[in-house]
């Protein structure tokens, strides 16, 4: 897992706690051949869940970011809860570390999934709806952050050539999704980063032809 998170992100993290009343929240990612990574967490119990996830191959990430639906377990120590049993290492690490409750919400930007975050409380109890809302508005957010990290496609001190066939592509995908030149944009990033490579070979691939990027229902 990363270091410190860029500031945006870092601060989206840190306002959704806020905004949906849990105490820490985590990002892991999936590639489009099924690999699994945690990227970033607001704190120590955070960045211990995220990375018992992706060691166990469970918990409410993995099926958060596998089904594309949020995971919602108000009690992890609940017996009763049939979503928790389904984790029964994870479960009982988690609690063992203070989590009590714990949220999962798939990040999708069009018709990828990027992989999910975790909100996670150390007191039981559901969200409530505006709790829920928040969390919703907040992953949005918080892959389009993903999104923007330099890291994740490309060198941001590439030679102008480079960035200017990135500007190129964008120009072909609007015609391919008849679509603005954001939505072009992020859904350029969103491919090269589910896909593993940067966004500049992604965009010499556009320009030449060897691939498109399809509207939802293709």
């Amino acid at each position: 897992m990363n270091g410190t998170p860029p500031p945006k992100l870092d601060g989206l993290l840190r306002s959704s706690c806020r905004a949906t009343g849990v105490d820490g929240a985590g990002v892991s990612i999936m590639s489009s051949n099924g690999t699994r990574e945690p990227l970033y967490a607001s704190d120590e119990v955070a960045t211990v869940i995220e990375r018992l996830q992706m060691t166990l191959g469970e918990g409410p990430c993995v099926d958060s970011a596998a089904t594309g639906t949020p995971v919602l377990v108000a009690d992890l120590t609940d017996p009763r809860d049939v979503v928790a049993s389904r984790w029964p290492i994870f479960r009982n690490e988690a609690a063992r570390l203070g989590a009590r409750a714990i949220f999962a919400f798939p990040i999708r930007i069009g018709a990828i999934w990027l992989g999910a975050v975790d909100f996670y409380r150390q007191t039981p109890g559901p969200m409530s709806q505006p709790e829920l809302s928040s969390a919703l508005s907040s992953v949005d957010a918080v892959g389009l952050a993903v999104l923007e990290t330099p890291s994740h496609y490309g060198d941001p001190e590439a030679p102008i050539a480079i960035n200017m066939m990135v500007h190129q592509a964008a120009g072909m995908v609007m015609g391919q999704l008849d679509s603005g030149i954001e939505e072009a944009m992020v859904r350029l990033r969103a491919t090269a980063f589910a896909e593993g490579v940067s966004i500049d070979e992604l965009a010499a691939d556009v320009v030449k032809g060897r691939r498109r990027i399809l509207k939802e229902n293709q």
